[in-house]
């Protein structure tokens, strides 16, 4: 059965993701006198926060004399922001955030994390505003960036003002404003504590400040699982996946045979799973109950009616894809930006696709019209009003029934007739026959 084939290959796919551990860094196990580069690039998410994790990890492992971040990132999630920001904290290596380019929104908390801050010509920080921008949010992303620049002896209402539209501080930022500095501002603001031109005009100061000689300068990188999961958590990418797997299994679902649209639709669904599995977002068992969910839409398939297994099925694979995300605000965005984007595809492919050769052969094209010489035969039925019957197919209203020898398309009246009931024809309209329960007579 291809709903089998479904399934099997969405297992493989999660499988090859959890295991495909693969690294693609030096592997720096044991080595010393070494100064670690964790790049931090790009939109901050949970695949990020479990590289730099990672990265760190193996810094330790190495006794790394210093550990460089750079930093070059629009933001992202605040929760892996703070997930960064604390691996960045609790580690015994002496930490240098650079900043080459910027470090806004979520970046911020990240670059003030180090003991030390430089920054290249130019450099931003700051817009650190939360979305949604309502209180709550504000004050509890406020006060993690207050307690970091406390932790790093960097002025904390400085760093809040980015966040904060309310902080005010004479002759830097007004009410109603979100701070935002360039390398020279903060240099004289005392934010940060030195600019630099490049990365490796930074490691040559470290080096002279340390009195290092033939150190090694090891720069980590994401191996293949990390490179999925920064990929997939990005909000901009999870909803194309979702968009891909709707399309490409309602595809498959509408036509006959297993083929391309169905491969499709559960890799873009395996990637979307598997990529937050592996950046430890989604547990085993969010994959699981969206696997639950497929199954019961399955069953239901193979069950007249629309009941309790398509409603939870449904349900299964909504809730199953909204835990996978870090909120469910963005679940929210994300879900319904997959949603229309799926409508508009799926009518594009049923008005247009499906007048290709190839799904001539699974629906009739073709229209009968009268200027063309087509003219309908209507036989009148109204001879049938009385006769009675039997169901042959349950009527919810449309089915067969046997009127006398003859096997007729009919509609019920008003109610759900079960298989085997006997009917009676109580009026036609046109070529609908309508039909009714036949009434028991009293005794």
């Amino acid at each position: 059965m291809k709903y089998k084939k479904f399934l099997i290959l969405a297992f493989i796919l999660c499988f090859i993701f959890n295991f495909s551990d693969i690294s693609l860094a030096q592997n720096t196990k044991n080595k010393t006198d070494c100064i670690y580069v964790i790049p931090v690039k790009g939109i901050v998410n949970r695949g990020l926060a479990s590289f730099v994790n990672r990265a760190i990890r193996e810094a330790e492992q190495a006794q790394a004399k210093a550990l460089v971040l750079e930093i070059d990132t629009p933001g992202g999630e605040v929760s892996s922001a703070i997930q960064i920001s604390n691996a960045i904290l609790s580690t015994f290596i002496p930490t240098v955030s650079f900043i080459n380019n910027e470090a806004t929104s979520a970046g911020v908390i990240i670059a003030i994390s180090s003991k030390t801050l430089v920054a290249t010509p130019g450099a931003t920080i700051g817009a650190a505003e939360t979305r949604p921008n309502e209180e709550k949010y504000i004050s509890y992303w406020s006060s993690a960036l207050r307690a970091t620049a406390e932790k790093t002896g960097r002025d904390p209402e400085l760093v809040a003002a980015m966040a904060d539209a309310d902080v005010v501080i004479e002759g830097v930022k007004d009410k109603g404003k979100i701070l935002s500095l360039t390398t020279g501002e903060a240099l004289k603001l005392g934010l940060f504590d030195e600019q630099v031109n490049s990365l490796d005009d930074l490691i040559n100061k470290i080096k002279a400040k340390e009195n290092m000689e033939n150190v090694e300068v090891i720069k980590a990188d994401m191996n293949l699982s990390e490179r999925i999961a920064h990929m997939v958590t990005s909000p901009y990418v999870a909803p194309i996946l979702l968009t891909i797997g709707m399309v490409g299994i309602v595809t498959e679902i509408l036509t006959p045979g297993f083929g391309i649209p169905g491969i499709i639709g559960l890799l873009a669904i395996g990637l979307f799973f598997g990529g937050n599995f592996l950046a430890g977002a989604a547990k085993i068992w969010v994959m699981g109950l969206f696997v639950l969910g497929l199954l019961l839409l399955l069953i239901e398939m193979f069950i007249p009616g629309f009941g309790v297994f398509g409603v939870t099925g449904i349900l299964s694979i909504i809730a199953s894809v909204i835990m996978a995300f870090p909120t469910p605000q963005q679940a929210l965005t994300s879900i319904l930006i997959a949603l229309a984007s799926s409508a508009v595809l799926i009518y594009f492919l049923i008005k247009y696709v499906i007048k290709t050769p190839l799904f001539d052969r699974i629906i009739l094209g073709t229209k009968q019209v009268k200027s063309e010489g087509y003219i309908a035969a209507m036989e009148d039925e109204s001879q049938l009003v009385g006769a009675e019957g039997k169901a042959v197919t349950p009527l919810r209203p449309a089915g067969v029934a046997l009127i006398g020898e003859r096997r007729l398309d009919v509609l019920a009246e008003g109610e759900f007739i079960p298989i085997g009931s006997h009917l009676v024809v109580s009026r036609v309209e046109g070529n609908k026959i309508i039909v009714k329960l036949k009434q028991k007579e009293s005794v």
